[in-house]
């Protein structure tokens, strides 16, 4: 009873959590510690100077202690399960939405190549149009001198004819009935050389109305060569304004080609932005449904994590199934859609090629296809939809069962709370950015097609209005060429008529001379000389038009 207890330290209390071993071996004796047997862990309270102050039993602290490791261990497994699940999600995630953001850049890439190629093609468009535009105007003005050529060989040869053919039938006739005239009265008037005179004067008199005849014509040829040359510097600057109108025209026509490949490049752009919209909803419906709000096919992640894994087995089982069965019957349904878009290809073919009356009934049989593939597609379009929603449940279920194998222990304590908010929210913003840019392409798609009608429109009149002008201005340039040639033979009559009227003039006047001085007893007869001498003259331009005539 009297011996003393020993106790010997083996940790020392620094906090409220914290003990630290005691190096070596500390002992000390306790009356109070005789109520304890041998080997019992015990608690004791010591002063400053290591003077026992109270003892107590440490199991139940120490059972408590070990209780709140226990459950702070098994917390830390579970926090670091957690955070491993997480990180695999977050992984996969990641790893989807860099594959997106490649293919999205892929297709950025892409599409300023084919823009790059388009400017290129525009570029060499344009200098083929340039080039065609002069080739054109080359052969435009080719055929202008050519016309011109043939036009002026033609009044050439006209004026050639005119000069050749002398006089008409009609002045022949008058001239040699002037001449028998003369001849008559020179024989009947050979011994009274008054009455010869007299006949030469009667002459003089006709063909002073002759040359006023010529007169008259010559002014109404110089009038009709002025009214000509004001119509030709008039049509010249009506055809300078249609070149100018059409170069315009031209430029538009270009315009309206930049315009349609405009329009088609940024068609080519909303599907693919159409594309990749629908990619990012597909994406955020599927973040939604592993975060738990993904509407009816909406998985709870704690059921999944607290079943049996035979039971979740089962499951899987069941669900790929299901995704196969479904997945076989919207394959079927998209080659039935596909044998209809074929059928109508098909019709439309035929279309082309039939006769007006069986485009008829053909027509009618590729509306009713036409109706069918539109109803059939829309049906498809929610098993499609259905289609990818299961095959991200059954994604899940299967991840959730891989992580499952993969611990060491049966169960898999992961909480049902895994914070995707953050991706959640960050799919659902780009996501809305493509929805805004999609809506500004639309945007840009309406008003350049308004655009492109308007110019297209403008284009259509302007080239109406430009072929009309043009036959009007052919007309008009037909005509002048009409008034030309009458104008060139008016000049030649009068050429002709002058060539012959000046010698008839001149032997006139000389026989006039003659006469007056054989009243004279100058000379004998010489009024017979100029006589021959006239019809030697006529005589010669008499064979001239006979030989431009034969």
């Amino acid at each position: 009873m009297g011996a003393k207890t020993e106790l010997k330290l083996l940790a020392q209390k620094q906090s409220e959590h914290h003990w630290s071993p005691i190096s070596g071996e500390e002992l000390f004796s306790a009356d109070a510690a005789n109520d304890y047997n041998a080997g019992v862990l015990v608690l004791v309270e010591m002063d400053a100077n290591h003077q026992l102050k109270s003892i107590q039993d440490a199991t139940r602290q120490l059972v408590g202690i070990l209780k709140s490791f226990s459950r702070m261990r098994e917390k830390f497994r579970t926090q670091e399960e957690e955070i491993e699940g997480w990180k695999q999600s977050l992984i996969y995630q990641s790893q989807e939405l860099t594959r997106r953001e490649v293919d999205m850049e892929t297709r950025v890439e892409e599409l300023q190549t084919l823009e790059t190629e388009a400017e290129k093609i525009e570029q060499q468009r344009q200098e083929f149009e340039a080039m065609r535009d002069q080739i054109l105007q080359l052969k435009e003005q080719m055929e202008q001198d050519r016309q011109q050529l043939e036009e002026g060989w033609g009044r050439l040869h006209s004026n050639q004819r005119e000069l050749e053919a002398g006089l008409s039938d009609e002045q022949v006739r008058h001239i040699e009935q002037l001449l028998n005239q003369l001849d008559h009265a020179m024989v009947g008037s050979a011994a009274h050389p008054e009455k010869l005179l007299a006949g030469v004067d009667q002459q003089h008199l006709q063909l002073n109305v002759a040359w006023q005849a010529l007169d008259q014509d010559r002014q109404q040829a110089q009038q009709q060569q002025v009214v000509v040359d004001q119509q030709q510097v008039e049509l010249q600057t009506a055809w300078q304004a249609w070149r100018a109108t059409q170069d315009s025209l031209n430029q538009t026509k270009l315009e309206l080609r930049l315009q349609e490949e405009t329009l088609a490049l940024k068609t080519e752009q909303k599907t693919w932005l159409s594309t990749q919209l629908q990619v990012q909803t597909q994406l955020s419906q599927s973040l939604r449904q592993i975060k738990g709000t993904g509407g009816d096919h909406a998985v709870d992640l704690q059921t999944l994590r607290n079943m049996p894994i035979e039971e979740l087995e089962a499951m899987v089982d069941k669900l790929n199934r299901e995704l196969v069965k479904l997945s076989s019957f919207v394959n079927d349904q998209e080659e039935e859609l596909n044998y209809q878009l074929q059928t109508i290809e098909e019709l439309e073919a035929k279309i082309a090629t039939a006769s007006e009356y069986d485009q008829l009934s053909l027509t009618g049989e590729l509306e009713d296809e036409r109706q069918h593939f539109r109803l059939l597609d829309e049906t498809l379009e929610g098993q499609r939809q259905t289609l990818k929603e299961r095959e991200s449940v059954l994604y899940f279920h299967q991840d959730v069962l891989h992580q499952r194998k993969r611990s060491q222990q049966n169960k898999f304590h992961q909480s049902s709370t895994l914070d995707l908010a953050p991706i959640v929210e960050f799919a659902e913003t780009e996501q809305q950015k493509q929805q805004q840019a999609l809506q500004q392409l639309e945007r840009e798609l309406n008003d350049l097609q308004a655009s492109l009608q308007i110019t297209c429109n403008t284009v259509t009149d302007a080239s109406t209005d430009q072929e009309n002008q043009y036959h009007h201005l052919q007309q008009q340039e037909q005509e002048l060429e009409q008034k030309k040639a009458e104008l060139a033979q008016l000049w030649g009559k009068i050429k002709a008529s002058e060539d012959l009227l000046q010698p008839i003039q001149d032997t006139l006047s000389a026989l006039s001379g003659q006469v007056s001085t054989s009243a004279d007893g100058t000379h004998e007869h010489p009024s017979h000389l100029a006589l021959q001498a006239l019809k030697q003259i006529f005589m010669e331009i008499g064979q001239g038009s006979n030989a431009a005539v034969g």
